[in-house]
């Protein structure tokens, strides 16, 4: 293990100097930047001119008819290449250690039929190109944020675009601390003596101080570089898993599996309470996923710079196959490989490992510390980099929305004078990104006491906040008669029940258990002994396994056990449907109270129109051809 821990030691150096390079690099262009900017200006030019000047990654500029026409700030080649890269970079976004770290223990103790949550997802890429993706991309560019549409939306109401904005952002900020707690796993796996809650800070630490300048970068050749050290390693696994094993042959591997049910790839009951089966993965698991990649705030801001609709909506999907490629990997190293390669001594449940969420990673590290020294250093280095320049990006990111999107529209006045020191606004971002950064690196620490992996949590919270979300862009882009009281109402309503639900499920026992039953029986023998435990208070399996009695956990109430044992998969269509007709009851309600009508927003109808689906995607597309055909 010490020239695994040598190579990490060597390659994390290396990266952070990259990385720091790159970051010092953009930071200094940045600046650069914005003084051209200025002083442009304040100088007396032509219409003409100054587009030449100030445009760098595309500006928006409004024709005599008011229509609104992207300019192209580069020559086709350069443009072009800029296009490849951001392609590149979104495709990259699966080097992460939320996956590699969640992916291959949920499966190991759920099975492959998790797979079916790639039908589910690749769903969820049909959705956002073709019902999201027509409508955001056609907004005035003034809109930069999916609040600020939902805003417009209903009348300018400003509490709307704060609840929205304040909503993503507390998924947002749980999705960034499960990669925080996913690098500090990798790293507790590679270096056993450093204390969980040691490398949480440490990690922690090292990405607040990133966030306070913007957050770190790299280079595209960097993150390609790291995707590829990560794909390398998982095959390499997989084939010295199959290759290698010291105990069954090649052609006695799937034979185990199958006979242990560990081949089963889709499920076919309609049981509530399962949490994948092929029913709720391609009915509800769609939803929240349509979200992500197409109203999430990185995501959103991504597509909604990049010059051409066609080019724009082909980069909501482009990184489908590489989203297949890998989950096919993961999911299948660990409910198939991983369960023949512990066959009979299971990690979690002999003690060898400290935390269920370390499963798949101390596979790989003892499969490729044998036959690969030094290139589980080098791999865990890479996840850990790229993680760690995502974390840093998105909390500086969640400081700038929360201040942006909650707290201007909010507190305007206050904000407005705030606005008018630079110096005391920096002061108070930067304050605000630090508190963000430790309340991240705390609630790190404290998801090491959940028994759910971290692919399990990071799916109820994509299930409980943004199938709301999307349900609420859905009422608000189909349908013209909701209004701001009818759609929050519901949105509130919805998402309390969501997260009551999501803490009974994640606090409380379960009617039945969802993982496969662990086996010790083998631990004693050879094979399993010469395995060394990352758990450093390891003595000796147990010679029985110990099922502690979950009755006290159950509520009494036996309506409310069977809530909380209810799959949150099925939150999205549960979402989905109570923002559409509760939406929709509760604007009529309020419309006939004040108007005595069926639309209280009568008046703003023409103004409305433009945040239509169907106006906005067929009718100013009529009238608009370039609109649809512009690249």
């Amino acid at each position: 293990m010490y020239w695994e821990q040598i190579a990490f030691c060597v390659c994390v150096i290396g990266f952070i100097m990259l990385s720091s390079v790159k970051t010092i690099d953009k930071h200094r262009f940045n600046l650069r930047k914005k003084k051209v900017i200025q002083s442009l200006l304040k100088k007396s030019m032509s219409r003409e001119d100054l587009i030449k000047q100030i445009a760098v990654s595309g500006i928006v500029v409004k024709a005599e008819d008011n229509t609104e026409v992207k300019i192209e700030p580069f020559d086709g080649k350069a443009h072009f290449s800029k296009y490849l890269k951001v392609v590149i970079n979104y495709c990259m976004t699966f080097n992460s250690a939320i996956l590699v770290v969640g992916s291959i223990a949920e499966s190991y103790f759920l099975g492959v039929r998790i797979m079916g949550n790639i039908i589910g997802i690749s769903i969820g890429y049909i959705y956002a190109a073709l019902i999201v993706h027509p409508l955001m991309y056609g907004l005035e560019s003034d809109i930069k944020t999916p609040y600020q549409y939902f805003e417009r939306r209903f009348n300018n109401k400003k509490y709307v675009r704060a609840i929205t904005a304040f909503a993503a952002m507390l998924f947002y900020f749980f999705f960034l601390t499960l990669y925080l707690w996913g690098c500090a796993v990798l790293l507790s796996t590679l270096i056993p003596q450093i204390p969980f809650w040691v490398s949480v800070i440490l990690i922690g630490a090292y990405s607040i101080i990133g966030s306070t300048i913007g957050g770190f970068t790299q280079s595209t050749k960097t993150n390609v570089v790291q995707f590829c050290v990560l794909i390398a390693g998982l095959i390499i696994a997989l084939v010295l898993t199959v290759t290698r094993h010291k105990i069954f042959e090649q052609s006695e591997i799937w034979q185990i599996a199958e006979q242990n049910n560990r081949t089963i790839f889709f499920d076919t009951s309609a049981d509530f309470t399962t949490r994948y089966t092929i029913l709720n993965q391609t009915l509800s698991i769609p939803l929240p996923w349509a979200y992500i990649h197409s109203l999430f705030l990185p995501n959103f801001i991504r597509y909604r710079n990049i010059p051409g609709k066609k080019r724009s909506q082909f980069l909501v999907i482009s990184n489908f196959p590489f989203m297949a490629i890998i989950n096919s990997f993961l999911f299948i190293s660990g409910g198939v490989l991983c369960f023949v390669y512990f066959y009979g001594c299971d990690p979690a449940s002999s003690g060898k490992i400290a935390n269920r969420n370390q499963l798949g990673t101390y596979w790989i590290l003892d499969v490729l510390s044998e036959h690969v020294p030094s290139y589980t250093g080098i791999m865990f280095a890479s996840i850990i980099a790229y993680s760690v320049v995502q974390h840093s990006l998105g909390i500086a990111l969640c400081g700038q929305t929360i201040l942006g999107e909650i707290l201007k529209p909010m507190l305007s006045e206050f904000i407005n004078f705030f606005d008018s020191n630079e110096k005391l606004v920096y002061q108070f971002k930067t304050m605000l990104t630090i508190i963000l950064g430790v309340l991240s690196t705390g609630l790190a620490i404290s998801l090491q006491y959940l028994r759910n992996t971290l692919l399990s949590l990071l799916l109820i919270s994509n299930n409980t906040i943004n199938a709301p979300l999307f349900g609420l862009y859905f009422i608000s882009a189909f349908n013209p008669y909701v209004n701001h009281v009818g759609a929050m109402l519901a949105f509130l309503s919805n998402l309390g029940i969501n997260l009551w639900l999501a803490f009974g499920t994640v606090l409380f026992s379960r009617l039945k258990s969802q993982d496969f039953p662990p086996d010790i029986s083998e631990c004693n023998n050879d094979y399993h002994s010469n395995m060394t435990a990352l758990n450093i208070y390891f003595q000796a399996p147990p010679s029985k396994l110990n099922v502690p009695s979950s009755d006290s956990f159950y509520p009494k109430n036996p309506a409310l056990a069977y809530l909380y044992s209810v799959a949150p998969i099925w939150y999205c269509m549960f979402s989905f449907l109570f923002m559409n007709i509760f939406g929709f009851l509760f604007s009529l309600a309020y419309s006939l109270l004040k108007t005595r009508s069926f639309d209280a927003d009568q008046k703003h109808s023409e103004q409305r129109k433009q945040y239509l689906y169907f106006y906005k995607v067929f009718k100013m597309s009529t009238q608009n051809p370039d609109y649809v055909t512009q690249f």
